[in-house]
Protein backbone atom coordinates (compact mmCIF):
# COMPACT_ATOMS: atom_id res chain seq x y z
CA UNK A 1 0.00 0.00 0.00
CA UNK A 2 1.42 3.24 -1.31
CA UNK A 3 2.65 6.38 1.72
CA UNK A 4 -0.45 8.83 0.11
CA UNK A 5 -2.77 5.91 0.62
CA UNK A 6 -1.63 5.01 4.46
CA UNK A 7 -1.82 8.60 4.97
CA UNK A 8 -5.12 9.33 3.72
CA UNK A 9 -6.55 5.95 5.94
CA UNK A 10 -4.92 7.41 8.98
CA UNK A 11 -6.45 10.93 8.79
CA UNK A 12 -9.47 9.28 8.55
CA UNK A 13 -9.36 7.65 12.01
CA UNK A 14 -8.19 10.78 13.15
CA UNK A 15 -10.78 12.71 12.06
CA UNK A 16 -13.35 9.99 13.25
CA UNK A 17 -11.86 10.17 16.67
CA UNK A 18 -12.23 13.79 17.00
CA UNK A 19 -15.57 13.64 16.03
CA UNK A 20 -16.95 10.89 18.28
CA UNK A 21 -18.61 11.83 22.04
CA UNK A 22 -16.28 13.18 24.42
CA UNK A 23 -17.92 14.95 26.89
CA UNK A 24 -18.80 14.97 30.83
CA UNK A 25 -19.39 11.24 32.20
CA UNK A 26 -21.89 12.51 35.42
CA UNK A 27 -25.14 11.47 33.62
CA UNK A 28 -24.11 8.20 31.74
CA UNK A 29 -27.40 6.43 32.43
CA UNK A 30 -29.05 9.33 30.37
CA UNK A 31 -26.30 9.46 27.35
CA UNK A 32 -26.50 5.40 27.18
CA UNK A 33 -30.30 6.18 26.48
CA UNK A 34 -29.67 8.76 24.41
CA UNK A 35 -27.13 6.37 22.29
CA UNK A 36 -29.91 3.69 22.12
CA UNK A 37 -32.46 5.50 20.57
CA UNK A 38 -30.25 6.68 18.02
CA UNK A 39 -28.94 3.44 17.63
CA UNK A 40 -32.90 2.25 17.05
CA UNK A 41 -33.96 4.82 14.99
CA UNK A 42 -30.53 4.13 12.53
CA UNK A 43 -31.22 0.35 12.72
CA UNK A 44 -34.99 1.67 11.43
CA UNK A 45 -33.99 4.10 8.59
CA UNK A 46 -31.38 1.62 7.13
CA UNK A 47 -33.68 -1.29 6.92
CA UNK A 48 -35.90 0.83 5.10
CA UNK A 49 -33.18 2.01 2.80
CA UNK A 50 -32.18 -1.71 2.58
CA UNK A 51 -35.75 -2.47 1.05
CA UNK A 52 -36.28 0.60 -1.14
CA UNK A 53 -32.30 0.54 -2.72
CA UNK A 54 -32.23 -0.58 -5.97
CA UNK A 55 -29.93 -3.77 -6.41
CA UNK A 56 -26.85 -2.82 -8.54
CA UNK A 57 -26.76 -4.56 -11.87
CA UNK A 58 -22.79 -5.30 -11.54
CA UNK A 59 -21.09 -7.74 -9.32
CA UNK A 60 -18.45 -6.11 -6.66
CA UNK A 61 -14.77 -6.45 -6.78
CA UNK A 62 -15.17 -9.40 -3.90
CA UNK A 63 -17.93 -11.29 -6.06
CA UNK A 64 -15.45 -11.03 -8.98
CA UNK A 65 -12.65 -12.67 -6.80
CA UNK A 66 -14.73 -15.12 -5.04
CA UNK A 67 -15.98 -16.40 -8.92
CA UNK A 68 -12.69 -16.06 -9.85
CA UNK A 69 -10.55 -17.49 -7.01
CA UNK A 70 -9.63 -20.60 -8.45
CA UNK A 71 -7.30 -18.58 -10.78
CA UNK A 72 -5.48 -17.21 -7.37
CA UNK A 73 -2.35 -16.71 -7.74
CA UNK A 74 0.05 -19.35 -5.15
CA UNK A 75 3.34 -17.57 -5.45
CA UNK A 76 3.66 -14.66 -2.59
CA UNK A 77 6.52 -13.66 -3.65
CA UNK A 78 4.61 -12.43 -7.47
CA UNK A 79 1.55 -11.23 -5.31
CA UNK A 80 3.80 -9.24 -3.38
CA UNK A 81 6.00 -7.71 -6.39
CA UNK A 82 2.16 -7.12 -8.29
CA UNK A 83 1.00 -4.97 -5.33
CA UNK A 84 3.89 -2.71 -5.51
CA UNK A 85 4.01 -2.37 -8.66
CA UNK A 86 0.12 -2.02 -9.22
CA UNK A 87 0.74 1.11 -6.71
CA UNK A 88 3.17 2.58 -8.75
CA UNK A 89 1.03 2.29 -11.75
CA UNK A 90 -1.82 4.27 -9.49
CA UNK A 91 0.66 6.86 -9.09
CA UNK A 92 1.88 7.40 -12.57
CA UNK A 93 -1.75 7.42 -13.91
CA UNK A 94 -3.03 10.13 -11.44
CA UNK A 95 -0.04 12.11 -12.33
CA UNK A 96 -0.82 11.81 -16.38
CA UNK A 97 -4.32 12.52 -15.66
CA UNK A 98 -3.65 15.29 -12.96
CA UNK A 99 -1.35 17.46 -15.90
CA UNK A 100 -2.89 16.84 -19.65
CA UNK A 101 -2.73 20.78 -19.80
CA UNK A 102 0.78 21.60 -20.56
CA UNK A 103 0.68 24.57 -18.80
CA UNK A 104 0.23 23.44 -15.19
CA UNK A 105 2.62 22.54 -13.40
CA UNK A 106 4.09 18.28 -11.90
CA UNK A 107 2.36 17.34 -9.25
CA UNK A 108 0.35 14.05 -8.50
CA UNK A 109 -2.78 13.98 -7.02
CA UNK A 110 -2.96 10.63 -4.44
CA UNK A 111 -1.01 12.68 -1.51
CA UNK A 112 2.05 11.16 -2.66
CA UNK A 113 5.02 12.99 -3.62
CA UNK A 114 7.11 10.22 -5.53
CA UNK A 115 6.36 12.11 -8.83
CA UNK A 116 6.21 15.81 -7.49
CA UNK A 117 9.02 18.44 -9.40
CA UNK A 118 9.22 21.95 -10.70
CA UNK A 119 9.61 21.07 -14.17
CA UNK A 120 7.12 21.22 -17.01
CA UNK A 121 5.18 18.60 -17.72
CA UNK A 122 5.96 16.75 -21.13
CA UNK A 123 2.71 14.49 -22.33
CA UNK A 124 4.43 11.39 -23.73
CA UNK A 125 3.86 11.41 -27.59
CA UNK A 126 1.65 8.26 -27.57
CA UNK A 127 -0.28 9.18 -24.64
CA UNK A 128 -4.12 9.22 -25.44
CA UNK A 129 -6.35 11.59 -22.81
CA UNK A 130 -9.47 10.92 -23.27
CA UNK A 131 -12.47 13.24 -20.61
CA UNK A 132 -16.33 12.09 -20.00
CA UNK A 133 -18.49 13.48 -17.49
CA UNK A 134 -22.01 11.77 -16.44
CA UNK A 135 -25.05 14.01 -14.72
CA UNK A 136 -25.91 11.29 -12.78
CA UNK A 137 -24.33 11.71 -9.72
CA UNK A 138 -25.83 8.59 -7.84
CA UNK A 139 -24.24 6.30 -10.28
CA UNK A 140 -20.43 6.70 -8.68
CA UNK A 141 -20.55 2.86 -7.61
CA UNK A 142 -21.83 1.14 -10.56
CA UNK A 143 -19.76 3.38 -12.83
CA UNK A 144 -16.70 1.93 -10.97
CA UNK A 145 -18.03 -2.10 -10.68
CA UNK A 146 -18.98 -1.39 -14.48
CA UNK A 147 -15.73 -0.67 -15.28
CA UNK A 148 -13.88 -2.96 -13.34
CA UNK A 149 -15.90 -5.77 -14.55
CA UNK A 150 -14.03 -7.49 -17.08
CA UNK A 151 -16.27 -8.87 -19.48
CA UNK A 152 -18.71 -7.77 -21.00
CA UNK A 153 -16.78 -3.92 -21.37
CA UNK A 154 -19.49 -1.42 -21.68
CA UNK A 155 -17.95 1.75 -21.07
CA UNK A 156 -16.25 2.68 -24.29
CA UNK A 157 -13.37 5.40 -25.26
CA UNK A 158 -14.06 6.08 -29.18
CA UNK A 159 -10.45 7.28 -29.41
CA UNK A 160 -9.25 4.35 -27.43
CA UNK A 161 -7.17 1.39 -29.34
CA UNK A 162 -8.46 -0.84 -26.97
CA UNK A 163 -11.61 0.02 -25.42
CA UNK A 164 -13.66 1.30 -28.69
CA UNK A 165 -16.72 -1.30 -29.30
CA UNK A 166 -15.37 -3.21 -31.51
CA UNK A 167 -15.00 -7.10 -30.89
CA UNK A 168 -13.43 -6.97 -27.49
CA UNK A 169 -13.06 -9.98 -25.73
CA UNK A 170 -11.92 -9.94 -21.73
CA UNK A 171 -11.47 -12.28 -19.23
CA UNK A 172 -9.68 -12.70 -15.65
CA UNK A 173 -6.53 -14.90 -16.07
CA UNK A 174 -5.29 -14.40 -12.13
CA UNK A 175 -6.35 -13.25 -9.42
CA UNK A 176 -4.13 -11.20 -6.56
CA UNK A 177 -6.85 -9.93 -3.87
CA UNK A 178 -10.86 -8.05 -5.11
CA UNK A 179 -8.60 -5.06 -6.04
CA UNK A 180 -5.74 -6.79 -7.88
CA UNK A 181 -5.89 -9.11 -11.17
CA UNK A 182 -4.81 -9.96 -14.19
CA UNK A 183 -6.29 -9.99 -17.40
CA UNK A 184 -6.07 -11.36 -21.00
CA UNK A 185 -7.80 -9.13 -23.79
CA UNK A 186 -8.56 -9.85 -27.43
CA UNK A 187 -9.88 -8.40 -29.92
CA UNK A 188 -9.59 -5.83 -33.49
CA UNK A 189 -10.66 -2.70 -33.92
CA UNK A 190 -13.01 -2.24 -37.34
CA UNK A 191 -13.86 -4.62 -40.05
CA UNK A 192 -10.58 -4.82 -41.64
CA UNK A 193 -7.89 -4.86 -38.44
CA UNK A 194 -6.21 -7.56 -37.15
CA UNK A 195 -6.66 -9.93 -34.57
CA UNK A 196 -4.42 -8.42 -31.53
CA UNK A 197 -4.33 -9.42 -27.75
CA UNK A 198 -2.39 -8.64 -24.38
CA UNK A 199 -1.92 -9.39 -20.83
CA UNK A 200 -2.04 -6.89 -18.01
CA UNK A 201 -2.40 -6.65 -14.28
CA UNK A 202 -5.19 -4.10 -13.05
CA UNK A 203 -5.88 -2.40 -9.73
CA UNK A 204 -8.26 -0.89 -8.32
CA UNK A 205 -7.80 2.19 -5.17
CA UNK A 206 -10.09 3.84 -3.77
CA UNK A 207 -8.27 7.18 -3.39
CA UNK A 208 -11.03 8.65 -1.02
CA UNK A 209 -14.79 8.67 -0.61
CA UNK A 210 -15.13 10.41 -4.19
CA UNK A 211 -12.28 9.52 -5.90
CA UNK A 212 -10.95 5.88 -7.81
CA UNK A 213 -8.32 4.79 -9.80
CA UNK A 214 -8.26 1.74 -12.05
CA UNK A 215 -5.02 1.29 -13.78
CA UNK A 216 -3.72 -1.33 -16.03
CA UNK A 217 -0.09 -2.22 -17.03
CA UNK A 218 0.89 -5.24 -19.03
CA UNK A 219 4.31 -6.84 -17.61
CA UNK A 220 6.72 -9.79 -18.84
CA UNK A 221 4.51 -12.77 -19.31
CA UNK A 222 5.71 -16.03 -21.15
CA UNK A 223 3.13 -16.79 -22.68
CA UNK A 224 4.32 -19.31 -25.45
CA UNK A 225 4.14 -17.14 -27.81
CA UNK A 226 6.36 -18.17 -31.23
CA UNK A 227 7.32 -14.66 -31.62
CA UNK A 228 10.33 -12.91 -30.65
CA UNK A 229 9.29 -9.35 -30.60
CA UNK A 230 10.17 -7.76 -27.40
CA UNK A 231 8.19 -5.01 -25.82
CA UNK A 232 9.66 -2.52 -23.32
CA UNK A 233 7.07 -0.28 -20.65
CA UNK A 234 8.44 3.39 -21.74
CA UNK A 235 5.82 4.74 -19.06
CA UNK A 236 6.37 2.07 -16.04
CA UNK A 237 9.97 0.98 -16.20
CA UNK A 238 9.39 -1.16 -13.44
CA UNK A 239 6.96 -3.62 -15.24
CA UNK A 240 10.23 -4.70 -17.47
CA UNK A 241 11.38 -6.31 -14.23
CA UNK A 242 8.20 -8.15 -13.50
CA UNK A 243 8.00 -11.59 -15.35
CA UNK A 244 5.39 -14.58 -14.87
CA UNK A 245 4.22 -17.63 -17.31
CA UNK A 246 0.59 -17.90 -18.57
CA UNK A 247 -0.94 -20.73 -20.03
CA UNK A 248 -2.67 -19.52 -23.53
CA UNK A 249 -4.62 -20.79 -25.98
CA UNK A 250 -3.67 -22.52 -29.18
CA UNK A 251 -4.25 -19.62 -31.24
CA UNK A 252 -1.93 -17.52 -29.55
CA UNK A 253 0.73 -19.84 -29.71
CA UNK A 254 0.01 -20.51 -33.33
CA UNK A 255 0.49 -16.33 -33.54
CA UNK A 256 -3.01 -15.80 -34.88
CA UNK A 257 -2.92 -12.87 -32.61
CA UNK A 258 -0.24 -10.00 -32.86
CA UNK A 259 0.76 -9.18 -29.34
CA UNK A 260 0.26 -5.72 -28.07
CA UNK A 261 1.56 -4.10 -24.57
CA UNK A 262 -0.18 -1.41 -22.52
CA UNK A 263 2.42 0.66 -21.09
CA UNK A 264 -0.53 2.35 -18.84
CA UNK A 265 -4.50 2.70 -19.42
CA UNK A 266 -6.94 3.23 -16.97
CA UNK A 267 -9.62 5.71 -15.35
CA UNK A 268 -9.79 8.73 -12.94
CA UNK A 269 -13.26 8.92 -11.77
CA UNK A 270 -14.41 11.64 -9.58
CA UNK A 271 -17.37 13.22 -7.83
CA UNK A 272 -17.04 16.95 -8.40
CA UNK A 273 -20.04 19.01 -7.48
CA UNK A 274 -23.21 17.21 -8.96
CA UNK A 275 -21.41 15.47 -11.89
CA UNK A 276 -19.00 12.09 -12.55
CA UNK A 277 -15.95 13.08 -14.19
CA UNK A 278 -13.99 10.75 -15.51
CA UNK A 279 -10.59 10.83 -16.78
CA UNK A 280 -9.15 8.22 -19.43
CA UNK A 281 -5.61 7.77 -20.11
CA UNK A 282 -3.81 5.47 -22.69
CA UNK A 283 -0.45 4.85 -24.06
CA UNK A 284 0.13 1.10 -25.71
CA UNK A 285 2.82 -0.46 -27.82
CA UNK A 286 1.82 -2.13 -30.89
Amino acid sequence: MSVGLISLIIFNIVSAANTSDSGPTKNSSLLLEEKTKKTHKTTEKTKLNTKTKPESPYPTPEEIFKENDKFLCENSEETINAAKLMDEAVVHLAYHAANNDDSKSCKSDTKSSSLSCEKKYEKPANLLIANRKFHHFNAYNDIINMIWNPNPVKFYINESAIFCKENINRKIVRVYDPNLIMIQQRGKKGPNGGQKYFYALAKKADISEDKTIIVMTSVNTNDQDSSNEEHKNTIIENANLFKTDIESEKDIKQRNFKKVFVNIAGYLIEKIKNDIHITYIESIDE
